[in-house]
């Protein structure tokens, strides 16, 4: 099939799961060739890490992965460092349901100014070139060697938007204010630079994580007085890391040793881990409480001074913190609170940091620990 077939074909498929919030997305998505911002080498997970997959040795399998509705694609792993395998993806073109998603959210509308952090492939900023004119997008990237190469397909493909090698956490004031930010890259701490570039009013939207649930989105709306951004959180998204907020490695390599176990305090429960795995509100607003608290599927939580392991209703814990009868307190304020999901808490970003909440922004969540 060519290139415009599969792309018709991921646009059918799009409308079967309502893809699509408003026409003009599907308008875009047929127009944008979505095939001509990806490499000819992309990296795909096989053996226990990223392996090249080149259009020149299998072109059916590289379209096929590119036009998936429901796939990303990863264009560089280890900075761009790896020539035959590699372990961190830190450059993708997202698939495109998550794109719309964001794009949805964002609600972009023709003639606005918008700002995008990342701009990877340049496919995004393309979409944004077709709802919101190409003079009003700036796309900023912190690879330099991306942004030269994004920038040369954005050309081919006749889009003009400004493409700018610097690192998105500062935003980009010469072209501030704008009506719209939006990050293609996963964090857990907005800039404020962002709340001060945005006009009152407008919209920052972002993939939003903790160490303990990676997947999240949050929809800020700028004040009026411009000294804060706040909203709630929306679709869970699972985006690759900002390059310089990226997730640490669980700590508990490091942090557990034989000795620490022979040290550790026991106890029992009748608390089943295994609903961090089975109900994503429950995580999500646990990691809210417990910043910092990794788990690791296998019974471990830990942070970089303290481990618990939990099995079969026995507590093992060492360290300062008590992290099974932390989290157990947090689970149980989550139950009382009524159980409720990530669309009820939202988060306020101010020149100080920012507060996670639930339900308005005068409920504040506290952290644990």
């Amino acid at each position: 099939m060519s290139p415009d077939e599969l792309r018709a074909q991921a646009a059918e498929a799009l409308d079967g799961l309502e893809g699509f919030a408003e026409p003009w997305m599907r308008e875009a998505f047929l127009k944008v060739p979505r095939h001509a911002f990806v490499p000819d080498m992309v990296w795909i997970w096989r053996d226990d890490a990223y392996r090249p997959l080149c259009a020149a040795n299998d072109r059916g399998a590289w379209a096929a992965l590119v036009h998936d509705p429901l796939a990303s694609v990863v264009t560089q792993v280890d900075d761009g460092a790896a020539e035959t395998e590699g372990v961190l993806p830190t450059s993708s073109i997202s698939a495109p349901d998550a794109v719309f998603t964001m794009l949805a959210a964002a609600d972009v509308r023709p003639g606005m100014r918008a700002l995008e952090i990342g701009t990877g492939t340049g496919y995004n900023a393309a979409l944004l070139c077709e709802r919101a004119g190409a003079a009003n997008v700036t796309s900023v990237e912190v690879d330099a060697g991306l942004a030269e190469a994004a920038t040369r397909r954005l050309a081919e493909a006749g889009y003009h938007p400004r493409v700018v090698a610097a690192d998105g956490e500062g935003g980009w004031p010469p072209d501030a204010p704008y009506d719209r930010v939006l990050c293609t890259a996963s964090l857990h701490r907005v800039p404020f630079a962002w709340v001060e570039q945005t006009r009152p009013g407008g919209l920052i939207v972002t993939p939003w994580k903790t160490t303990l649930q990676p997947h999240g989105m949050v929809r800020l709306c700028v004040s009026d007085d411009g000294a804060s951004a706040s909203g709630h959180f929306g679709q869970p998204m699972s985006f690759m890391d900002l390059r310089g907020q990226r997730r640490p490695d669980n700590p508990l390599r490091e942090v557990y040793t034989p000795v620490s176990w022979e040290e550790s305090r026991d106890s029992r429960t009748d608390l089943d881990l295994s609903f961090l795995d089975i109900d994503f509100h429950a995580r999500f607003a646990l990691g809210l409480l417990l910043p910092g608290v990794h788990w690791d599927g296998d019974g471990w939580l830990a942070t970089a001074d303290s481990w618990a392991y939990v099995r079969e209703g026995g507590v093992y814990q060492w360290g300062p913190r008590d992290l099974f009868d932390e989290l157990e307190r947090a689970y149980r304020w989550w139950l009382e609170a009524g159980s409720p999901e990530l669309y009820d808490f939202g988060l306020t970003v101010t020149a100080g940091g920012q507060a996670a909440w639930l339900g308005d922004p005068g409920a504040v969540i506290p952290p644990s620990g």
